[in-house]
């Protein structure tokens, strides 16, 4: 079974690089162009379903994908951005200013620090792993199966299938549309197979 693990498209809070976590933020028109050029590519691929984060940006660009399909889109909360608490709608900029501590101690140990006023990383890669689970059980072996969701579950998945620790998620990034897949069988359990990020080597302030 193959799962496409997509990142949604592109939102002004991106763009002004404001932490947007669980906000609903709607894409903005480079990010709905994104999706589109997403669709395009995958159009030709056989995809037997189309799961996203509950969230606007998510679903947009879900939708996108799933349309030249004629697949409805399922949607999961589990595969919801990191609740950034205080943080959410600031700059990183601000983030650094009036969060200094904090951002130290991300810097060293982030998977289990509680974000003031939202959650920890471990508890998004708990939720993020239980939905994937799911997929699983609910699809034939030969399935391909997109997944639209944000960038920490993402990255949470991926270092649970590349066996990463969890603290050092940095190793992955992906931009707005950004695509990996993975692959699960029950002989080889899952893979890292491949990823069209062309912002891999960068990194994101939480």
């Amino acid at each position: 079974m193959q799962l496409l693990l997509l990142r949604h498209g592109e939102t002004h809070w991106n763009r002004e690089r404001r932490c947007q976590g669980i906000t609903d933020i709607h894409l903005n028109e480079t990010g709905r162009q994104q999706a589109k050029q997403m669709a395009v590519t995958l159009r030709i691929e056989k995809i037997d379903a189309v799961y996203s984060s509950h969230l606007q940006r998510a679903v947009q660009t879900a939708r996108a994908i799933s349309e030249p399909h004629g697949l409805e889109v399922t949607t999961n909360r589990d595969f919801r951005e990191l609740n950034h608490g205080e943080l959410e709608g600031f700059t990183f900029a601000e983030i650094r200013a009036s969060y200094g501590a904090f951002i130290e101690d991300w810097q060293k140990r982030p998977a289990e620090l509680l974000i003031p006023g939202g959650e920890r990383l471990t508890d998004v890669d708990k939720r993020a792993w239980r939905g994937l689970e799911q997929i699983v059980r609910s699809h034939r072996p030969d399935d391909q199966v997109v997944v639209v969701s944000h960038h920490f579950p993402l990255v949470s998945i991926l270092c649970r299938v590349t066996g990463t620790p969890l603290n050092q998620y940095r190793s992955f990034h992906l931009a707005p549309c950004g695509l990996v897949r993975i692959s699960h069988d029950n002989a080889q359990g899952w893979r890292f197979l491949e990823s069209n990020d062309p912002a891999k080597n960068k990194t994101e302030t939480p």
